[in-house]
């Protein structure tokens, strides 16, 4: 196994041995992607609202400028505009991949395609990305 595949962590290994090098690196950051979406889902509501930072910074001090109380790391922040860029069904197929975190065959259905369709739409977003993310 490369040292790539070895720093991967990944569902399913085996989908993984098949990906070139490049590939495995969007991947990688998919699913770096995908978990901090996931969390941030659960989440829900924000660690510090504009309120509450009015409360304790007062007026002046809550509209102070810099990074909001909740910020995207940079890494996974590069992936999500990448996301952002891509077509209406690559991007659904993208999110329900690496958010959903469930088979094939069931996020197929979900796309209303045959399981074979799904995997070469998520092969092709994949493509794009690493295009747009320049690691091609």
């Amino acid at each position: 196994m490369s040292a790539v595949a070895a720093e991967i962590p990944s569902r399913d290994m085996r989908r993984v041995n098949h990906m070139d090098p490049e590939t495995k690196i969007v991947h990688s950051k998919l699913e770096a992607w995908g978990a901090w979406a996931k969390d941030a889902e659960l989440r829900a509501w924000p660690a510090s609202t504009i309120l509450a930072r009015m409360i304790d910074q007062q007026a002046t001090g809550a509209a102070q400028s810099g990074r909001p109380p909740i910020a995207m790391p940079d890494e996974i922040a590069a992936v999500d505009a990448a996301v952002c860029k891509l077509g209406v069904i690559d991007k659904r197929a993208v999110q329900l991949y690496y958010i959903r975190w469930q088979s094939i065959e069931v996020l197929a259905g979900m796309m209303r395609m045959r399981p074979r369709q799904f995997q070469n739409v998520l092969r092709r977003a994949r493509w794009r990305l690493a295009a747009y993310m320049n690691y091609l």
